[in-house]
């Protein structure tokens, strides 16, 4: 064909040509957008670009088709019949061949369309649940592989939730994809935490084919660090007489409990923090899923890691919905497995380890939960006889799934051995106090933190009450019959009393709650507990000894109370204890609200009615704001369903309260 010929058949394609498209039509905006500059790319044979420019109407390309809003016909492709595109078009080959010399020729790729596929969603479920299948196979036979497999079920599942037509109530396929989902996820972390498999700072590292797949870890809104992510524990099903009810919302994502151990620069975490996280599987754009059959050559010294997922991780108690499919749906949580966890880790203690205030010293004393926020309050719950913190599991539970009181409110705990001397404990729970405060807040600017509210169940409520009191010199005069300052003692042993028996109250506390407190003791319990004690409490042999020489070289100025040892919880529940006597006398300092929460589940003919342990007549204190009485026993009461509501209650009030306020009015 000449080029007189090209050029006739080229005009007579533009008689039928269809009229061009000024603009673009943008669905999100509705904007016109101009057309954008016609392009030639051609190569040479060696495949070096040549020519990459615009085509105006004022080129200087040789044989150019002046621009006239109209299409030109792009050639036909692998020699099927004329194809039109609703946009301006680069001429064809013919149109420059003219000005071609001899020996020359014009090089042209052939253009093809790539039409993108898109395989059904039923496809993906078939293949979730042939991942999952083998997976299952593999997990029977301790198989390393149905790691990846698990990885490739929770893929699949996904992907046919993002493919699978929106419908007006779960279909059957679904409900199968969100169960493949869970469980695989579920397993995938359950097996990398037994193996290994998971580096806190990266995610969870799959071998295969000498590399690695790579679940990227990412912690969309914790306040804690990589390094608190220690252990992970599956939620399943848990039953604790401890929790009056589990808090569980449907969603998406897999509820799990993660593990803090406790660090060597750690001070106020106990050794293990047991908290809440809903992980979300969401894998990458383009992903090749694993094939058990084969195993790809790698060269030697070849090390490849790919990033096929990621694993967003959420606090859910302050997270409540995250994005799927453009929209907004729940967030999976379970708010009460910590404290499932934390329960079915201390069932078996034995009560007689109270009694060796000897023993654990680390695990005495203050601690928290979860990092301080700025703005929150600390809620201090303290344990009673031949107790331990886990008894506050139901209450901190609540506290926890409440957002109204999660959000203003922090659990902490205080942890003492029934056997340690009594004012001892009260003092350190008055420094550590003071000293925690001074760390999280040096300047003094979150007033929030000094406005702590304490909570103490029997012998409990006599420690908190004796924070929010000043001693003056009540409690020696109830101990001795002469002046501290003119004992024959040590300057270290006139330190240790002048510590315990002389004290202000903390300006930190800002509300009591008392829960079945004896304030005047218990006659019910007393001797017999009182002989109990004598023969198993193993105090420190050196506090023994120097009590043995206090009480020799001053033979005639202590108590009897004081002669026999130095007074520890068991002995201040005896009604005749004149040390008891004198915190019963201590007031409350006027600007601290206090309430009462007393027992009334038994009676008899000595005590009348009472909580099997506190009688009614004990448990009351004269000037608190409230009390109520709740029909249960005394080992029961803190965990009560009608205490928990009564504490809730409490601290939504106080809530309300800003710190530092003046005395409240008395309600009675």
């Amino acid at each position: 064909m000449t080029s007189i010929e090209a050029y006739e058949e080229a005009a007579d394609r533009l008689d039928d040509a269809r009229p061009d498209a000024s603009f673009i039509q943008l669905c999100a905006f509705e904007e016109e957008v101009a057309a954008p500059p016609r392009k030639l790319n051609t190569t040479s044979p060696n495949s070096e670009a040549i020519l990459s420019q615009p085509v105006t109407t004022g080129t200087q390309m040789p044989n150019s088709i002046p621009y006239s809003g109209e299409d030109i016909g792009r050639p036909p492709v692998s020699g099927t019949g004329p194809q039109y595109i609703g946009e301006p078009l680069e001429p064809g080959p013919e149109f420059f061949k003219s000005d071609l010399q001899e020996g020359e020729f014009l090089y042209m790729p052939e253009l093809t369309e790539e039409v993108p596929q898109s395989e059904p969603a039923d496809i993906q479920l078939r293949q979730a649940e042939s991942y999952y299948a083998m997976a299952i196979d593999a997990d029977k036979l301790h198989d390393e592989s149905a790691m990846n497999m698990y990885l490739d079920a929770a893929i699949s599942a996904y992907r046919y939730m993002e493919l699978a037509p929106p419908q007006p109530q779960t279909s059957k396929g679904t409900s199968r994809a969100w169960e493949v989902y869970h469980s695989s996820i579920a397993r995938l972390i359950f097996i990398a935490d037994r193996t290994g498999m998971i580096d806190k700072q990266v995610g969870i590292k799959l071998p295969v084919n000498g590399g690695y797949r790579i679940v990227e870890f990412e912690y969309a809104n914790f306040q804690r660090t990589a390094e608190d992510f220690d252990h992970w524990q599956i939620v399943g099903d848990y039953q604790s007489k401890y929790l009056l009810t589990k808090h569980r919302q449907p969603g998406l994502g897999v509820p799990m409990v993660a593990i803090r151990d406790r660090k060597k620069a750690d001070k106020w975490y106990p050794a293990e923090v047991p908290f809440a996280v809903t992980g979300i599987l969401r894998p990458e754009s383009e992903v090749c899923l694993y094939d058990a059959t084969t195993e790809a050559p790698v060269p030697d010294g070849t090390h490849v890691e790919q990033i096929v997922a990621k694993l967003e991780l959420y606090d859910p108690r302050f997270t409540g919905d995250v994005e799927f499919k453009c929209r907004q749906v729940p967030l999976a949580k379970d708010t009460t497995a910590p404290y499932a966890y934390m329960l079915s880790e201390t069932r078996g203690e034995s009560k007689l380890a109270a009694l060796h205030p000897s023993r654990n010293l680390d695990d005495r004393g203050l601690f928290i939960l979860e990092p301080h926020r700025k703005g929150k309050i600390p809620v201090v719950f303290v344990h009673g006889l031949l107790s331990a913190p886990y008894t506050w599991a139901g209450i901190a539970n609540e506290i926890d799934s409440n957002p109204d009181l999660s959000s203003r409110y922090e659990v902490w705990g205080f942890y003492y051995p029934t056997g340690a001397p009594f004012l001892e404990t009260a003092a350190v729970l008055r420094e550590q106090l003071d000293q925690i405060i001074m760390e999280m807040d040096p300047s003094g600017f979150d007033r929030e933190l000094r406005n702590v509210v304490l909570v103490g169940h029997s012998m409990g409520g006599l420690l908190a009450k004796l924070q929010a009191t000043d001693s003056g010199n009540v409690l020696w005069e109830h101990t001795a019959f002469q002046p501290l300052n003119t004992l024959d003692t040590t300057p270290k042993m006139n330190e240790y009393l002048r510590r315990q028996f002389y004290f202000t109250h903390s300006p930190h506390v800002g509300r009591l709650v008392f829960i079945g407190t004896p304030h005047q003791g218990t006659s019910h319990t007393s001797s017999s507990v009182g002989h109990f004690s004598a023969k198993l409490v193993h105090q420190d042999s050196c506090l023994q000894e120097a009590h043995k020489e206090l009480i020799d070289d001053n033979p005639a100025a202590f108590r009897k109370e004081f002669r026999h040892r130095v007074p520890i919880s068991l002995d201040l529940i005896n009604p005749d204890s004149l040390l008891l006597k004198g915190i019963y006398r201590l007031p409350i300092a006027p600007e601290v609200p206090s309430h009462t929460i007393l027992g009334s589940g038994w009676w008899s003919v000595h005590d009348g009615r009472s909580d099997g342990v506190v009688p009614v007549s004990s448990a009351r204190l004269p000037g608190v704001q409230t009390e109520i009485m709740v029909n249960t026993q005394h080992t029961h009461l803190n965990r009560d369903a009608g205490t928990v509501c009564e504490v809730l209650r409490i601290l939504r009030v106080h809530a309300t309260r800003p710190a530092f306020a003046g005395p409240p009015a008395s309600v009675r």
